[in-house]
């Protein structure tokens, strides 16, 4: 062998040991954080929703108040609830031990459910308390949706169920963004067909947004539930023009969860398109590479 094809043995061996088969997985942070600026389309709505619901219950009334929180007790005693041990317990911000204001208010507000129903902005039913909590002076007209959420969980086995889901609803719903953005499209090698697990993957990938929003479905099918046992309390117990606003409210709240599980879904497609996107860039720019690379060993073996 001569000295120069020595030299373009040693140049084409090289240049075969650095191709590899496939390009490098990247984008999977960014598709992450795309997908989380997605999600964050329902915090709009959810804002507004709130904001509505409070402006119902600041137009009330000292005695519209009264009789409000008067009728959810007699709802409470009505439907059996008093007898499985459920409370309305009253929380207001001298309950809160802190005064808050600005940025920092408003960040409490959104991420503790505790602080914001004491200051009026939201109420809940708490599982494990079996107690449904709410300021009865900047909130009451949302205590009858809560008392449908206790009645879900104390007298329906069905409903009860589908209050259990919520968690596991909502950990899959955000884990599907995620999955989506760690992941890659599976495409079969040449001559070869894909696995099982490889059309399932793609499968879930593809359609990451209709599985996510399926899966908060039992959420926002048990909040429109707690609603209508909500309304119907408050139609049973209250005039016809507070009843209204009962229901009002109760819109707003659905509005918010619907709107959140759409987002949801919003999110994983964005992560699946956001990563699909930058891997197709770079399967373009891997196969470019590969070419160049073809070409030259074709040069240098000439």
């Amino acid at each position: 062998m001569t000295k120069v094809s020595e030299i373009n043995s040693s140049i084409t061996t090289k240049n075969v040991k650095k191709t590899k088969n496939e390009p490098k997985e990247k984008g999977s942070w960014r598709a992450l954080g795309a997908s989380q600026v997605a999600g964050m389309a329902s915090l709009p709505i959810g804002m507004a929703s709130v904001a509505g619901m409070s402006q119902v219950n600041k137009k009330l009334s000292p005695d519209q108040i009264k009789a409000i929180n008067e009728a959810a007790e007699k709802a409470l005693k009505d439907s059996g609830l008093a007898e499985k041990g459920v409370e309305i317990i009253n929380l207001t911000e001298a309950d809160l031990g802190v005064k808050l204001k600005g940025w920092k208010d408003s960040l409490l507000s959104t991420f503790s459910a505790q602080y914001a129903t004491a200051k009026g902005k939201n109420a809940f039913y708490h599982p494990m308390l079996n107690s449904i909590g709410v300021n009865k002076d900047k909130f009451s007209t949302a205590t009858f949706h809560e008392l449908g959420h206790a009645f879900n969980a104390n007298k329906s086995k069905f409903w009860g169920a589908m209050q259990k889901m919520r968690m596991p609803s909502m950990l899959l719903a955000t884990g599907l963004a995620i999955f989506a953005a760690f992941t890659k499209k599976a495409e079969a090698k040449d001559g070869e067909e894909l696995t099982k697990g490889q059309k399932a993957k793609n499968f879930v990938r593809n359609n990451a947004g209709y599985i996510a929003g399926a899966s908060m479905l039992p959420v926002v099918a048990e909040e429109v539930m707690a609603s209508i046992r909500g309304c119907k309390w408050a139609n049973a117990n209250l005039p016809k023009e507070l009843a209204k606003k009962v229901k009002t409210t109760n819109i707003f709240g659905a509005v918010s969860y619907v709107a959140a599980a759409a987002a949801v879904a919003l999110s994983a497609v964005v992560a699946t398109k956001v990563k699909d996107s930058i891997m197709e860039k770079q399967k373009a720019k891997f196969e470019a590479e590969q070419n160049n690379n073809i070409q030259s060993q074709e040069k240098i073996e000439k």
